[in-house]
């Protein structure tokens, strides 16, 4: 996460109609939080400063909301002008539709002044950022066809579909957890990995063998000693 990285809220917030709404004040300020402070490209759009390209399933996962608790609370939201979306068949494009009102900087003589005023800095940041990752994915895309839209929270895990689904099927209880762990890894320490999905492999197997030996560890408690105690008790 940016030292930096930030969002403004008003206080004229607790007026709104849906503050008191849980589940759409919450998808709200999730919106603004993961909206784009800067131009980037996804796939053949730009996604432009305010908006984010998401879909239902992925707000579910992010928010532990349920599908229709996201719906609902979208059509909250839409109904007041709040966000605009386009659906495709493949996402969601959500306009966050008075983001430069909310988000813009303003001349209040505090410390946060400087943080607002290292926003064109950031940009170049992101740009330079986004250029890396068009790199790195045009080398990972070579010869792997059928490749998802980066996964996790920092968008930067590459997985086909069918390495997703051989996970999804062979650890089913565990493997978003570790795309997530990935995910804060590689941004975290600016490592890259050839094959993201040899690497959560490793993990996942690792952790299987450690939960196998773990189970195989002889029983500590003594059983004669547990029968004895069953038969007083039952005397008792």
């Amino acid at each position: 996460m940016k030292k930096y990285s930030y969002i403004k809220l008003s206080r004229s917030i607790l007026g709104w109609r849906w503050y008191k709404t849980p589940n759409t004040f919450r998808l709200f300020v999730h919106l603004i939080l993961r909206a784009n402070f800067c131009e980037r490209d996804y796939e053949k759009i730009t996604v432009k400063r305010g908006q984010l390209v998401t879909s239902v399933a992925t707000l579910c996962k992010e928010l532990k909301m349920s599908p229709r608790s996201v719906r609902t609370s979208l059509e909250h939201l839409k109904s007041t002008n709040e966000v605009t979306v386009e659906t495709t068949s493949k996402y969601s494009l959500i306009t966050v539709n008075n983001y430069e009102k909310y988000q813009t900087a303003t001349s209040i003589p505090t410390n946060d002044r400087h943080a607002d005023d290292k926003q064109p800095t950031n940009c170049r940041q992101q740009d330079k950022k986004e250029k890396e990752i068009k790199e790195f994915k045009r080398i990972y895309y070579k010869g792997r066809e059928n490749t998802l839209a980066p996964q996790g929270q920092f968008e930067n895990v590459f997985l086909t579909e069918s390495e997703l689904d051989r996970l999804s099927q062979d650890y089913p209880m565990i493997y978003q957890d570790k795309i997530e762990r990935l995910s804060v890894y590689i941004a975290s320490t600016g490592k890259q990995y050839q094959n993201h999905y040899a690497v959560l492999t490793d993990w996942l197997r690792a952790d299987s063998e450690e939960d196998l030996a773990k189970s195989a560890t002889p029983c500590s408690y003594d059983i004669d000693r547990l029968e004895e105690i069953d038969t007083l008790d039952f005397l008792d």
